[in-house]
């Protein structure tokens, strides 16, 4: 499970190293984007502790008898596409920071 989510989180964690120590505090664009890495980490490691409850529920939860297979399965993919959405924005938050941040440089050159 890890392997599936382990490209997005080194990813998300690398932006926010590089937002954090390449950029200046009050860059245009930064909050923006420091917002939408965030967004991004967070909802992989959401989705990692989905996968891993998913797991969970299809080993050990269904033999104690606690629901149907099919409603977890149902409320997993929920879950997993409403994080799917939550990354989609923050990656967007992250475009619409670099944007301002070039719109500015632009600003400035011209």
């Amino acid at each position: 499970m890890l392997a599936y989510q382990l490209p997005e989180l080194l990813a998300a964690s690398l932006v926010l190293a590089m937002l954090r120590t390449r950029t200046r505090a009050g860059a245009p664009g930064r909050k923006l984007a420091v917002a939408g890495a965030a967004v991004v980490l967070v909802s992989t490691l959401l989705r990692l502790l989905a996968g891993f409850g998913q797991g969970w529920v299809l080993a050990y939860g269904m033999s104690s008898g606690g629901g149907s297979l099919g409603t977890w399965l149902a409320l997993y993919s929920v879950v997993a596409l409403l994080l799917s959405v939550a990354s989609a924005v923050g990656l967007a938050l992250v475009g619409w920071g670099a944007l301002r941040a070039i719109a500015a440089a632009d600003a400035r050159t011209a």
